[in-house]
């Protein structure tokens, strides 16, 4: 609504980093609807042609050398600074707040994370040190990705089983297409210096709840069977996840099986204008992707 965007200037040139992944390809087309400049930061110029066909400037560069990053954030008036979650997280999230303090400061919009363990223990120390580096910045933290649920469409689809590590802990999960819709208002709004939101979905619910959200979307019984920490690893590894991000996430989902997620906030509705969308809603959206006809 035009109500979060009154004091955004038309002209102002968004930077996305991380353009190829995720969340940005909800975020950039999201901008880019609203009538927003987007600056596309991706490493490959070959994977370029479908930001531009949306729109976006596409720049070059690499946030793990830094290599290209003073070129692309030239004016830019505003980051929206997402990495991935590698050993590396750190040094690419540190590269893009010095090469922004050298050009002359943009503001940045943050994508963090809500959870335990080391992944998180280097955004919170990038947080601090963006906090004492004289940018004006913004801390979006999202928990865990309703997405993430797709991983286990494979073993939804062949035996109706979806196998994880999460015991009986409640999750206030997010749907991707949330946290973009937050992050496309704070970043083409005023008003958010300084803050950190934490997002979640409308309700903390278990893997139980999952299960039976999956079923009624796709009409079919799905049970979900809690798996040892150590079977999750042994999964993770084999998909090829480096063992460092691999333990990562382990404990994130071992914060939340202890009930680290159990929360709802109200951050989405609040700054989007819409409620945040329900597990019943993803599941029957990509009721496709679990098997349904």
């Amino acid at each position: 609504s035009t109500a979060h965007t009154v004091e955004y200037r038309e002209d102002m040139m968004i930077l996305v980093t991380g353009a190829t992944g995720n969340i940005a390809g909800y975020l950039i087309p999201t901008l880019r609807e609203g009538g927003h400049a987007v600056r596309a930061l991706i490493r490959d110029e070959s994977k370029g042609g479908p930001l531009r066909d949306l729109g976006a400037d596409v720049a070059i560069g690499d946030t793990e050398t830094g290599q290209g990053l003073g070129e692309a954030i030239t004016g830019v008036d505003t980051i929206c600074l997402i990495t991935g979650n590698g050993e590396t997280g750190s040094q690419q999230m540190r590269n893009v707040i010095k090469a922004a303090r050298d050009s002359g400061g943009p503001r940045i919009v943050k994508l963090s994370g809500y959870g335990v363990g080391r992944i998180m223990e280097q955004h919170e120390e990038v947080e601090e040190e963006l906090a004492a580096s004289g940018l004006r910045f913004t801390v979006v933290k999202p928990t865990f990705f309703m997405q993430n649920v797709m991983l286990a469409a494979g073993t939804i689809a062949s035996d109706g089983m979806m196998y994880m590590p999460f015991g009986d802990g409640r999750i206030g999960m997010i749907d991707i297409r949330d946290v973009a819709d937050v992050l496309s208002a704070v970043l083409t709004s005023e008003g958010h210096d300084g803050k950190s939101y934490v997002l979640t979905g409308p309700a903390a619910i278990s893997f139980h709840e999952v299960a039976a959200g999956i079923s009624n979307a796709i009409r079919q019984d799905v049970t979900y069977v809690d798996v040892p920490a150590e079977a999750a690893r042994e999964s993770i590894l084999g998909m090829g996840m480096p063992e460092w991000t691999t333990d990562g996430f382990i404990e994130v989902f071992q914060g939340f099986k202890d009930g680290y997620g159990d929360l709802t906030t109200p951050n989405v509705e609040q700054l989007t204008g819409h409620p945040a969308r329900s597990f019943e809603v993803f599941a029957s959206d990509f009721a496709g992707v679990f098997g349904a006809n």
